[in-house]
């Protein structure tokens, strides 16, 4: 039986059962898939940089070196400044406690004078500076292979930043200059690389933003707390209002009701501001997923790849849409994952 007699329910399951193997195969490679994939990100980011700088007559293999040592540099000032921050919260630690303790206090007395009784709320004693320092100290015994997957990637992205214009040509003659596969593919990528650096401009923007509100509004760490809103801003939906957790707790230890309810209606619109004032000019080039594919590719990468495949979800999932509607049989594929309204 070839693939011309096969009835349409057969092919469909041969194609289900070929991609589940392959889904298979990618989550068992995930040790050597997740380092590579994060190069890859960051030589997307990066890339900008590595051709303003060859432009400029600086050689390819200077240029890629000059960009991993800065990431390096960037890496090496995050971890002391994690560093630094997460003695200082562990130092804090008690005094949020007491500081907690009287905020139920008061809530108890509150709900008290109106005959309500939840007995003794001691939210303090899930509080623990020594659980946080045993979290701490599980992470540290896997410095030595963070340290190697890091070494990995920083490799990973000297070598992609200095093979990309050969692997670009080589594409360009053995598939033809004028070829729309060619043509699809070329957009596809820069496309790609487009909406990655625009998205890392958004999160830049919400992260300076959460943190410069926070310092003014007197939330403690709120550099920590502006990084940490950096960082998880790619993941949608979910990564921010992850984020908004810590200061929001803050504020109501130290401030009080009002002030966690300020900050998260400051971290909301400093979130909506940086989307609908930077994001735009990506989305207006026919990139809307729809709100159950982004919350779906959360999901489902981070099945697939773990906390990898949560940060680089809607990437990846990008890179999927571009690559259906590169061919007609699955472009209708691709189409289904818009939200439906395409501008322009």
């Amino acid at each position: 039986m070839t693939g011309d007699t096969l009835s349409s329910p057969a092919r469909i399951a041969i194609i289900g059962a070929a991609v589940v193997i392959i889904l298979a195969g990618v989550r068992a490679a995930t040790p050597i898939l997740g380092p590579f994939l994060v190069a890859v990100f960051f030589a997307m980011i990066t890339a900008p940089v590595m051709r303003w700088l060859t432009h400029r007559g600086v050689p390819s293999v200077i240029a890629a070196g000059a960009v991993v040592a800065g990431l390096f540099g960037i890496l090496v000032g995050t971890v002391l400044f994690l560093g630094a921050t997460f003695t200082q919260f562990l130092i804090s630690l008690p005094r949020y406690r007491a500081a907690l303790a009287r905020q139920v206090f008061g809530l108890q007395s509150l709900l008290t004078s109106y005959g309500i009784e939840f007995g003794d709320i001691r939210i303090w004693d899930y509080i623990d500076p020594a659980m946080v320092i045993q979290q701490a100290a599980g992470l540290a015994r896997h410095v030595g292979s963070i340290a190697f997957d890091a070494f990995l990637v920083f490799i990973a992205i000297g070598f992609l930043l200095i093979e990309a214009p050969r692997i670009v040509a080589g594409l360009e003659r053995h598939l033809g200059a004028e070829s729309s596969l060619y043509r699809h593919f070329s957009q596809s990528g820069q496309f790609l690389i487009e909406y990655v650096v625009v998205r890392t401009k958004v999160n830049l923007v919400t992260g300076v933003g959460t943190g410069l509100f926070l310092y003014i509004f007197g939330v403690e760490f709120a550099a920590l707390w502006g990084f940490v809103a950096f960082v998880l801003s790619y993941v949608p939906y979910i990564g921010l209002v992850a984020a908004a957790i810590p200061p929001t707790l803050l504020a109501l230890v130290a401030i009080g009701p009002l002030g966690a309810v300020t900050v998260i209606i400051a971290i909301a619109l400093i979130d909506a501001a940086a989307e609908n004032l930077v994001f735009p000019q990506i989305a207006s080039r026919g990139l809307n997923l729809s709100p159950f594919v982004v919350l779906f590719s959360v999901v489902f990468w981070g099945l697939i790849l773990g906390a990898v495949g949560v940060f680089l979800a809607i990437p990846l999932t990008i890179a999927v849409k571009l690559f259906l509607e590169s061919w007609e049989e699955t472009r209708w594929i691709g189409e289904l994952m818009d939200a439906g309204d395409r501008r322009g």
